[in-house]
């Protein structure tokens, strides 16, 4: 079945879910995305995107973001435990 303007992706809502503000707006014929997360150390992490149906763009933003989230866990690995 597939999706119209209206219906929200299980994406976005795991986004949501994860802490992630998610905007979505319609530009023309496209839609147009971006996602924000403040982390707990008080940066600002944000991705966008832009695609013809609102299950691609979900696809975009949860993909960018997981690339955030897991570049954010590799460097806290590395990251020595201050004394």
């Amino acid at each position: 079945m597939p999706s119209s303007q209206q219906e929200t992706s299980i994406l976005l809502i795991w986004l949501t879910l994860l802490g992630w503000q998610v905007q979505v707006e319609s530009d023309g014929d496209d839609l147009v995305g971006v996602a924000r997360h403040f982390a707990a150390d008080g940066s600002l992490y944000r991705v966008g995107g832009c695609a013809a149906t609102r299950d691609e763009l979900a696809f975009q933003l949860f993909e960018a973001a997981m690339k955030i989230v897991d570049a954010h866990a590799r460097q806290a690995r590395r990251s020595p435990l201050a004394a």
